[in-house]
């Protein structure tokens, strides 16, 4: 306003249109001014919007790395492998010739365009993630409904039943057995020098852990991340599966990741079946002081120095260098760091159904989950719980699901965090049908069957209801996941979208926020429909009520 006073002082009106001119002319000229400012400003905003972009790491116009280059040469320590569990067996000799013996080389990044393919790819599973997460939640009430039913059976039909002997007349009854567990055998690990557990122990473990390469691929609009770095893990990382191979190169494994021997365990009359020795988790350190210079003669190991005792993660574990200058602070390529443990007999009280079987050893009788004879229906079921759609017998101590209870081993921690991944590596049985997916899913994280372990002598009240608290805290979990997994498939929906839009710059990143908000949205009011909806089939007469209570505070609300 100053410059154009300076300019183009006030003026009284012009007396024709010829003394008008100059007016004109003048008010042309500070639109023109006006205009070029506020281009620079405009610019000057664009300009510093860039630079905020880059500075945090991201920039919003797809630029990719010349691939044709080829990454920095590294040292290559060891040959790929070819067996994903173990790795192939190495001679020692070639072993000892091809550890590292310098630090371990950090971690780094590879950046590599996405291919229209792999977007393509990404939206038909977040398709098939998106029906699966609707199954997992539909299922998932299904599940805490049918849980609810059978504590409701076995606060009806649970009987107390000594541990010796065993009451014939309790074959396929619900029972409460309590005692003390007791084994004759002695268990060994033949992989570990034959490492022997005390006495009177029910398992042994050797659980191994191994420094090596893990690839990491972080997924982008226009680009795939793949960062390696060099971790603990209780797994093989097939380095032949990795994007770039060249200087990550993960030697094999020299010793199985977990061996495991189970003893022959009763409680009482009843031997311990399979299903209860994975729900044993009192687990003890093995002494193993006088067992490292057996441990430096097993010749898969004879490459590494003498394992020495240490401390991981408040456990007792022994520590094999691969090379020289490794410890558990700052571990070398290849190091291995393992765990003795045993589980000790000793007071334990079950809930469970008695069965005879007479391949049990070393008594026939046993104990299987109360379980149902139709298992993860999407069909809900509206009846109690019975021996017409459970495992229990009738009045001649028969039932319909005859002897297909399966006893399988797995460690049952009962951890939320445990069966999630077990779920995750049984869901691929059920492709490409996503509801089916959904089945295997909820089929290996929650099972519809009550099989209750404690390693301490307690009541049959105690047992159910901590059996109840954590079935409540799984059912919140599952519904957590769900969401988590319905959002997941509707980003990945939209990948295509996402693609197109980062090469509108600054607008496309506004654009693409938007549709993370809008498959925000979406996944907590589809996965809040589905859970309502899911609800309504398993307790009609809840929601019903429910619904009736609802209208009727809002048909006062409308009154007053």
């Amino acid at each position: 306003q100053a410059l154009d006073a300076h300019r183009f002082p006030k003026q009284s009106a012009p007396c024709c249109t010829d003394c008008a001119r100059p007016t004109k002319r003048a008010d042309t000229m500070v639109v023109a001014v006006r205009s070029a400012i506020a281009s620079r400003v405009f610019q000057l905003c664009l300009a510093a919007v860039s630079l905020a972009f880059v500075r945090h790491g991201e920039i919003p116009w797809p630029q990719f790395p010349d691939t044709s280059a080829s990454p920095a040469p590294q040292t290559s320590y060891l040959r790929s492998v070819s067996d994903p569990l173990s790795g192939p067996q190495t001679a020692p000799e070639e072993l000892a010739a091809n550890l590292p013996h310098s630090p371990a080389i950090g971690g780094d990044t590879h950046e590599q365009s996405k291919s229209w393919q792999s977007t393509l790819t990404e939206l038909v599973a977040g398709v098939l993630l998106f029906f699966m997460s609707m199954g997992v939640l539909w299922l998932n009430e299904g599940h805490a409904v049918r849980m609810d039913v059978l504590f409701s059976l076995a606060k009806r039909k649970l009987k107390m039943s000594a541990a010796a002997p065993a009451d014939p007349e309790n074959l396929r009854e619900l029972v409460f057995v309590t005692g003390t567990t007791q084994t004759e055998d002695s268990l060994k690990l033949s992989a570990w020098a034959n490492l022997q557990a005390p006495s009177g122990s029910a398992k042994l473990r050797a659980s191994t852990q191994m420094y090596l390469w893990v690839e990491k691929e972080e997924s982008k609009d226009n680009s795939t991340t793949y960062t390696y770095s060099q971790q603990w893990v209780d797994e093989y990382q097939d380095s032949n599966n990795f994007r770039c191979k060249t200087a990550h190169e993960n030697p094999p494994a020299p010793v199985p990741f977990v061996a495991l021997e189970l003893a022959a365990t009763t409680l009482g009359d009843f031997t311990m079946s399979q299903r209860m020795m994975g729900k044993l988790q009192a687990w003890m350190p093995c002494d193993v002081k006088g067992k490292l210079e057996d441990f430096q003669q097993i010749s898969s190991l004879s490459a590494y120095q003498q394992g020495e005792i240490t401390t991981f993660k408040d456990k007792v574990s022994v520590f094999f260098r691969a090379s020289f200058g490794g410890t558990p602070a700052s571990p070398n390529l290849g190091d291995l760091l393992t765990q003795f443990e045993y589980v000790p007999c000793g007071p334990t009280s079950v809930i469970g159904v008695q069965v005879e079987r007479a391949e049990m050893r070393p008594t026939p009788w046993s104990l299987v989950p109360l379980e149902y004879t139709e298992h993860h229906s999407y069909k809900p079921m509206l009846t109690r719980a019975k021996t017409d759609n459970t495992n229990l017998g009738d009045e001649m101590h028969q039932t319909l699901l005859g002897e297909a209870e399966k006893d399988e081993y797995f460690e049952d921690t009962h951890s939320p965090q445990e069966r999630l991944n077990l779920g995750v590596e049984h869901f691929l049985e059920g492709f490409p049908n996503p509801f089916a997916m959904a089945e295997a899913f909820m089929a290996a994280a929650c099972p519809d069957h009550v099989l209750i372990v404690a390693e301490e002598k307690t009541t049959p009240e105690s047992l159910v209801s901590a059996e109840r608290k954590f079935e409540r805290t799984l059912t919140m979990v599952m519904r957590l996941f769900g969401c988590m997994l319905m959002y997941g498939g509707i980003e990945l929906f939209f990948s295509p979208l996402r693609k197109l839009l980062s090469y509108l710059w600054i607008f496309g990143t506004i654009l693409k926020f938007g549709i993370d908000l809008f498959a925000c949205a979406c996944a907590v009011s589809c996965s809040s429909c589905t859970i309502a909806g899911a609800n309504v089939a398993y307790r009609p007469l809840y929601s019903l009520l429910i619904l009736f209570v609802g209208a009727a505070l809002v048909a006062g609300m409308y009154q007053q």
